[in-house]
C-alpha cells in the first residue's frame, strides 16, 4: 500500500498567510497588511512575498522602506525576477522616492 506524502504544516500556514496579508493590502487595510506581515517575517524571515507586501504596506503609511535591501534580496525563482522588480518599482513610487 502507497503512504502519501505528509504534507508540511508549515507550508500550508505560509500559504494562509501571504493570502491574509494580499487580503487586507486588497481592502485597503495597510495597517493590518503591516503589522500582519511583519508578524509572519518572524516566522518565515526569508520569505520574498511577505517582505514585499511588507514592504508596499509599509509605503502606504509611510513608513521608513529599505529599498536597497529589498532590492538586494534576490528571489530564488528566475521567473519572477521581473514581477518582483515590478513590486519594488510600485514600492518605490508609493515610497515617492521614484527617480
Amino acid at each position: 500500500m502507497r503512504h502519501k506524502p505528509l504534507r508540511d504544516p508549515l507550508r500550508d500556514e505560509l500559504t494562509m498567510a501571504v493570502g491574509l496579508v494580499w487580503g487586507h493590502l486588497n481592502a485597503q487595510q495597510p495597517e493590518e497588511a503591516y503589522d500582519l506581515a511583519r508578524g509572519c517575517l518572524q516566522l518565515w524571515p526569508g520569505e520574498r512575498s511577505l517582505s514585499l507586501m511588507a514592504a508596499y504596506a509599509a509605503a502606504e503609511l509611510a513608513e521608513p522602506v529599505d529599498l536597497a535591501a529589498l532590492r538586494g534580496q534576490a528571489g530564488a525563482d528566475p521567473a519572477r525576477v521581473a514581477d518582483e522588480a515590478a513590486w519594488i518599482d510600485l514600492v518605490e513610487r508609493r515610497a515617492g522616492t521614484a527617480p
